[in-house]
């Protein structure tokens, strides 16, 4: 299990009701190796994983969405590998992963950052989206 720089609090611990989702930041592709994916894998009743198995050849797609239920609620999952592409690409992507996930009557509005990359997402997402609280993510 990873742990924040908080004692005890580990990345499940900061899955709470009123969070919507998480966007997963990374420079690499979606693999079984990066930091936080068994206790995403595990949030998402393991469809992370039946996703990566049933990939039969390594793919070029830089983003990816998962939804599933927590607390009896949908909440998702959005990786974005960064590794070659521009902003624009990068900020195309998440309009369309914003686009899914928004709602008029959402009620919850806490959306988690797990940022493994060089650029500050978090900063960046909130100015865009102010429709959400975007906290970053520890680990």
């Amino acid at each position: 299990m990873y742990k924040s720089t908080r004692p005890n609090i580990t990345i499940l611990d900061q899955f709470t009701p009123e969070v919507l989702g998480i966007f997963w930041f990374t420079r690499d592709d979606l693999a079984r190796e990066l930091l936080g994916f068994e206790d995403f894998n595990y949030l998402f009743d393991g469809l992370i994983s039946q996703y990566l198995y049933g990939k039969e050849t390594q793919s070029d797609q830089h983003a990816h969405i998962f939804f599933t239920e927590n607390f009896q609620s949908r909440i998702f999952l959005a990786h974005l590998k960064t590794k070659d592409l521009t902003k624009t690409q990068l900020s195309s992507d998440i309009d369309e992963q914003v686009a899914l996930i928004s709602a008029p009557t959402l009620d919850r509005k806490i959306v988690l950052v797990f940022d493994k990359t060089e650029h500050a997402w978090t900063t960046e997402l909130q100015k865009r989206y102010p429709q959400f609280d975007f906290r970053e993510l520890e680990a």
